[in-house]
């Protein structure tokens, strides 16, 4: 599957940027070479599997949460979806799911 919508090298990019670091310290964090990491890592809209787990250990933060969908649109359309299958007769009731840590309601 595609995620059109996400650039992973802007993102990466942006975030170097955040901490500071220059390209050269970058690419040395990651065990590239300073003229690789434009081509291989900031130019890219997506990267291989094994590239993205060592960016996000040297970022501290995981990359591929960018991928997910918005909690917020995620939950709204799953609610929506369970009103739906539920039918009228279980509007007097509540439901409670738990998604990993998220806990959702629906009446």
């Amino acid at each position: 599957m595609k995620m059109n919508n996400v650039n992973l090298g802007e993102i990466i990019s942006q975030l170097v940027a955040e901490k500071g670091w220059s390209k050269a310290e970058f690419a040395r964090k990651i065990g590239q070479k300073r003229q690789n990491v434009d081509a291989s890592v900031f130019k890219k809209k997506s990267l291989d599997t094994d590239l993205v787990c060592v960016i996000s250990r040297v970022l501290d933060c995981n990359l591929f949460d960018y991928f997910k969908p918005s909690n917020a649109n995620h939950y709204a359309a799953l609610k929506a979806t369970l009103k739906i299958e539920m039918g009228e007769q279980q509007q007097d009731k509540t439901f409670t799911f738990l998604f990993g840590d998220n806990k959702v309601e629906i009446k």
